[in-house]
């Protein structure tokens, strides 16, 4: 036997040592005049280390893969249980025999393949069989499309896995991407899902350019995104109902004014709001009017957001995209910060990304500013009797740079000898409608804004965009008052990138980025406070124009 061999050996044993408790006996001392006679191997003496909770949780772990949609081939906790056991002890006497066998080199093999077997019983079962990858290397891939030079079994988290295929482009990424999936398709009808990803091993880019691909291949049950549960109907409609609270809070906040005074006095003390009684001037008084004013405003905010949801619906459903239902969010000072509307089922290019996460703030963003613009209109004209308009601090017009710089544009003559002035209430509504639209369109985790971002320009850009908005948010830049909540949304529900996307290497192309670059300069515009002297300087230059 060679001395490499026999270090390899020595190794091998070596490593048994933390796993299988092998301790080697301590040499006796010999004098010195046979110190250089021949040795004999040291015995060693082995036992089997491992406690049997520990047996039993590896083996409760395997009989789970199952249950994680992950084969297990059908062993029970107790039948897994007995074969790790069994391997362990063939590997403990292998040792024994390799300790006391003069034939080294077969000692050796025996026990490389009782670790093999070991490895075999511990390592994830194949969502692929030998046959399929078989199909694949013979069918879908090859020299026209996607020259393999490496197959093999990954698994990502508990529940998702599949097998990894690197290799060469020979074609344009994105031709190449829909004859692996058509031919997967074709071969295996449903059976697997195909993702075509940047290869997480490239040392360099593709030749072609950009990224290195690689693609994955999985079963279509891990793929795709869960299917929608019976309680995420019931949340959906929980907070739909608590949306339209804060939207109907919202509209009777601003008509306080239509109170009785007594009691808007009443109100304004604090020191009273705990008494146990009626309020004053509330006696004979009828709410009816005061609540029918309030429709407009919180007819106007449920409007915007049903439109948003809508149209993510319309632009999904012509791209067979499955959206599971909106899980509406809502807030007193806006009356919703928007909906969380999750995918159920993969999409399939970054332009389908792009183009569904796009529409649904375009079309709210152009009805907000419709409305908004339509209420400024009415607030100028005169024309409204002044019991339909709602007063409202002339201050409150600093909270947005581009809707308050517009707003000052029309109403500077008023806005400049006023502390409150009159606005229309639809005006509020198309306001409401805009900031919130606004606060989805911020690059940032799975926001429409984040989608945009991480379909037109990829998830580092995501990334990196994601970090400034929320130092934007932590500052207070981006929201005045909102920017706190609207954070804490952010971070607890919608952080993290879209990740159902099959080709997420070919990006959505210039167009789409032009137009997501200039969504996010459009919600700075609105969510960037207007600085008092700037706000003094527009109207004074208001009432310039209108002199």
């Amino acid at each position: 036997m060679s001395e490499e061999s026999d270090d390899r050996m020595k190794a091998t044993v070596a490593s048994l040592d933390a796993l299988l408790g092998i301790e080697e006996e301590p040499k006796e001392e010999l004098p010195a005049s046979s110190k250089n006679e021949e040795q004999e191997e040291p015995r060693v003496a082995v036992e089997l280390a491992i406690s049997d909770d520990v047996l039993k949780q590896i083996a409760a772990m395997e009989a789970g893969r199952k249950r994680k949609g992950q084969p297990s081939g059908g062993r029970s906790t107790e039948e897994i249980e007995k074969e790790l056991r069994g391997s362990m002890a063939n590997i403990v006497e292998q040792a024994k025999k390799l300790a006391e066998n003069a034939d080294k080199k077969g000692g050796e093999q025996a026990l490389q393949g009782e670790f093999e077997n070991l490895l075999s019983l511990l390592k994830p079962d194949s969502v692929l069989s030998k046959e399929d990858i078989q199909k694949l290397k013979d069918e879908v891939f090859g020299q026209t499309t996607f020259w393999v030079t490496e197959t093999r079994t990954v698994f990502e988290s508990v529940d998702t896995g599949g097998l990894l295929v690197r290799g060469n482009l020979r074609a344009p990424r994105e031709k190449v991407f829909d004859e692996v999936a058509d031919g997967v398709k074709r071969i295996f009808g449903d059976k697997y899902e195909v993702l075509m990803i940047e290869d997480p091993e490239a040392e360099e880019e593709d030749p072609r350019g950009g990224p290195r691909i690689a693609f994955q291949i999985l079963p279509a049950e891990a793929a795709q995104p869960n299917p929608t549960a019976a309680w995420q109907i019931l949340v959906a409609g929980v907070l739909l109902i608590l949306t339209v609270g804060s939207a109907t809070q919202l509209g009777l906040t601003a008509n306080v004014s239509k109170l009785p005074k007594e009691t808007i006095e009443w109100l304004a003390k604090p020191s009273e709001l705990g008494a146990d009684q009626l309020p004053p001037g509330l006696v004979g008084w009828d709410p009816l009017p005061y609540f029918l004013s309030a429709l407009p405003i919180t007819a106007s905010v449920l409007l915007l957001q049903l439109v948003h949801d809508v149209m993510h619906r319309v632009t999904a459903a012509q791209k067979k995209i499955k959206l599971g239902p909106s899980l509406f969010i809502p807030n007193g000072q806006i009356g919703s910060f928007g909906a969380i509307t999750p995918f159920k089922s993969l999409v399939r290019s970054r332009r389908d990304l792009f183009d569904v996460s796009f529409s649904g703030p375009a079309a709210a963003a152009l009805a907000s500013l419709a409305l908004f613009g339509y209420g400024l209109l009415l607030s100028a004209g005169g024309d409204v009797p002044k019991e339909a308009l709602v007063p409202v601090p002339a201050q409150l017009f600093q909270g947005s740079l581009l809707l308050g710089s517009t707003a000052k544009l029309v109403l500077g003559d008023g806005l400049a000898r006023s502390v409150n002035v009159l606005i229309h209430p639809f005006l509020i509504g198309g306001w409401c409608g805009m900031v919130s639209t606004a606060f989805n369109l911020l690059p940032v985790g799975a926001l429409d804004g984040g989608r945009m971002m991480q379909a037109a320009f990829g998830r580092n850009a995501l990334a990196i965009s994601s970090f400034f908005v929320y130092v934007g948010l932590g500052l207070g830049f981006l929201g005045s008052s909102l920017a706190l909540p609207f954070g804490l949304y952010v971070l607890i529900c919608q952080r993290n990138a879209e990740k159902y996307v099959q080709d997420a290497v070919t990006p959505a192309g210039e167009r789409r980025q032009g137009l997501a670059v200039a969504a996010f300069l459009l919600a700075l515009l609105v969510l960037l406070p207007m600085a008092p002297d700037v706000a003094d300087s527009v109207g004074v230059g208001a009432q310039s124009m209108f002199l």
